[in-house]
């Protein structure tokens, strides 16, 4: 299986909110550097299941958006935007940039980079801010379409 496609279907498990289908795509020693530099590294699979169920408790809809890949070997650069709809009715939008490094065919490192000034200011007004709603408009691979 290419690892676009484990992406792919990991992308859909988070859409169905099944976390236990989550982890079953990555590595036990997993490394998540989520945010570039923003916060810091997320290491282990307990750690990453932590984070993942923190997230997933504070989120009523997530609309993950891939446009673009290039896989080579176990490497796997994406191009994306994670939007959620947020229990209390903020709607957050991040476009992000992302490598993820496969082992035995599970992600072991899993590096992303994206605007930490976009996340915070959209997290305190709720809405998405014009920068991000130019990607979100975009056709994307996954998620919902322009």
């Amino acid at each position: 299986m290419a690892n676009i496609e484990r992406l792919l279907s990991m992308i859909d498990a988070w859409a169905r909110k099944d976390l236990d289908a989550v982890m079953t795509f990555l590595h036990d020693d997993i490394e998540w550097n989520n945010s570039g530099g923003f916060r810091p590294v997320i290491k282990g699979k307990a750690a990453m299941r932590e984070a993942l169920d923190a997230m997933a408790a504070n989120i009523a809809e997530s609309r993950w958006r891939l446009f673009d890949y290039v896989e080579e070997g176990d490497r796997l650069w994406m191009e994306g935007a994670d939007e959620f709809i947020l229990k209390d009715g903020k709607r957050i939008a991040i476009p992000y940039m992302g490598m993820l490094e496969y082992e035995g065919g599970l992600i072991r490192y899993w590096r992303e980079y994206y605007n930490g000034y976009l996340h915070t200011t959209q997290g305190k007004t709720g809405e998405v801010a014009p920068e991000a709603q130019v990607m979100l408009d975009r056709p994307a691979i996954t998620g919902p379409k322009a």
